[in-house]
């Protein structure tokens, strides 16, 4: 039987990692993005998804090609 808990951690994780991916490919690719603040859509340029991602990842967001 699953876990329910452990398979809805599974998930979100998983979530987040594609997430972080597809935002740290806009950032390099000097490409915007739309999220979603106080209930209302907003684009963000690459610098602000740099900042994002520092912020909400700080352990993981790197320049490194290699990353």
């Amino acid at each position: 039987m699953i876990d329910v808990e452990k398979f809805c951690q599974q998930v979100e994780t998983s979530l987040q990692a594609a997430v972080t991916n597809t935002l740290e490919t806009k950032r390099r690719l000097g490409q915007y993005a739309v999220i979603v603040e106080d209930g209302k859509p907003r684009r963000i340029g690459p610098d602000e998804i740099g900042a994002l991602l520092e912020r909400h990842n700080p352990c993981k967001f790197t320049d490194s090609p290699l990353h």
